[in-house]
């Protein structure tokens, strides 16, 4: 399942593949490291709008449908 943040780079137009928090914020030190070395780390992120938000309230909600109703 991708991920919910994406980092961008301050000084090009790098941005980060979708991931978590924390992944997204060391492809981006990485980055910098790689190719801009002696700059001060910069950019911004973003959270993805409408993320999927999978959980266990479809699997909560066919147990309380009736046996004779689910399919």
């Amino acid at each position: 399942m991708p991920g919910k943040f994406r980092y961008w780079c301050g000084e090009c137009g790098y941005r980060t593949p979708w991931g978590d928090d924390a992944e997204g914020a060391e492809r981006l030190a990485l980055h910098y490291r790689r190719r801009h070395p002696g700059a001060e780390e910069g950019g911004d992120f973003e959270v993805r709008s409408g993320a999927r938000r999978s959980g266990c309230l479809g699997a909560l909600m066919l147990l309380l449908l009736p046996p004779g109703r689910r399919s």
